[in-house]
Formats: C-alpha cells, sequence, structure tokens
C-alpha cells in the first residue's frame, strides 16, 4: 500500500469530496474521468483532456500502464558505461511518448503519482477498488461491489484516506517511542569485552 503522508491523505479526501459533487463528470470507462483519472486531476492539477491524450499513447489501463512505467522509472536510464549506445545517432520522431497538448508523458505523470507515495499496486488496485485491506474496512466482500460506481469510488477513497491516516498516527507513535527510549536510556550498546 502506499506510502502514508498528509498530502496524499488530502488528495483523496479531495477527489472522494469533488466526486460528490453532481457536476463533476465521472465516467469509468474514460482515461480522465475514473477513479484513478480523477485522483491524477487532484495530484497533477492537469486537465481531463491533458491526462485522457497522455493515456491514450500508451497500451493498456491505468493498472498496467502503472506497472510498465513503474518498472521503467525503477530502472532509470539505461548505463551504457563507456561503449555507445546500440543506437546511438539513430533518428527519432520529437514527440515520442510526449502529449502534443502539453508535452506531458504518461512516465511523467505516474512519476508525480509516485513522489506523492502511490505504487503501482495501488493504481490497479484503484482502478478496480480492490485493495483487500480498503475492502476489509469497507467490510465488502468481492462480489457485488461495482468498481465503476461513483458512491462506491467516493467511499473507497474515503476508506483508504482513514488507514493511510492510521498508519501514519501509528508511525508517528513509533517514532515518539523510540525518541523517548532513546532519550531516557542513552546509548545501551554493551562495550566490547576486554581482550
Amino acid at each position: 500500500m502506499a506510502r502514508p503522508s498528509l498530502r496524499l491523505i488530502g488528495a483523496l479526501r479531495d477527489t472522494a469530496a469533488r466526486l460528490e459533487h453532481a457536476d463533476t463528470v465521472y465516467r469509468w470507462s474514460h482515461f480522465a474521468h475514473c477513479n484513478c483519472g480523477h485522483l491524477a486531476q487532484t495530484i497533477t492539477q492537469l486537465s481531463p483532456p491533458v491526462i485522457y491524450r497522455a493515456a491514450m499513447r500508451e497500451v493498456g489501463d491505468w493498472g498496467e500502464q502503472a506497472r510498465t512505467v513503474g518498472r521503467t522509472l525503477a530502472l532509470g536510464p539505461p548505463d551504457y558505461a563507456d561503449r555507445p549506445a546500440l543506437d546511438e545517432g539513430a533518428w527519432q520522431p520529437p514527440d515520442v511518448d510526449h502529449c502534443p497538448v502539453a508535452n506531458r508523458s504518461m512516465d511523467r505523470i505516474f512519476g508525480e503519482l509516485f513522489a506523492w507515495g502511490l505504487e503501482p499496486a495501488d493504481m490497479g488496485a484503484l482502478e478496480r477498488l480492490s485493495d483487500s485491506a480498503v475492502r476489509r474496512r469497507l467490510g465488502t466482500n468481492t462480489v457485488d461491489y461495482a468498481h465503476g460506481e461513483r458512491r462506491n469510488v467516493i467511499a473507497y477513497l474515503r476508506a483508504w484516506a482513514d488507514l493511510l491516516e492510521e498508519q501514519l498516527g501509528r508511525d508517528a507513535r513509533a517514532s515518539e517511542h523510540d525518541a523517548t527510549s532513546e532519550a531516557a536510556y542513552g546509548d545501551t550498546s554493551l562495550p566490547l569485552a576486554a581482550e
């Protein structure tokens, strides 16, 4: 699950609040107006047409694109050491992998989402509302929980935000406990035995 942070929790809650408005377009089958598309709008502040155009240049749904881009981002650029790349100097069209409207690629969009603490698996789970911890919190089973219904998406986003908030609180309490213990007991390492 995502790394908890106040800004990610806020983005989840803001997305849920925006989806509550009847004038907000929601369409599960549209890259920019679906579950992931709405969260991407909140985090990146990009317009739906820009997100849609970038997503349509890639293969697969949000989950598949996140996995593909996640692997690419994790690997980083290829390291050719001191030898030239095999295709060095080869001509490439100037707009490869970039949205012609805003010069945005899905790599950059996912880069922003991942920088906020999301992971590729989170995008696939949000797309299908399928994260088991969030579903347990909602008290839903895996059957009859439509992932393309606005009210379910709103409930899922709020439950996910609640889980991250609880985890953030636990992490903060653990950090406080560790700091208190170290302050109270000092360095508890034992000296090495004399030889």
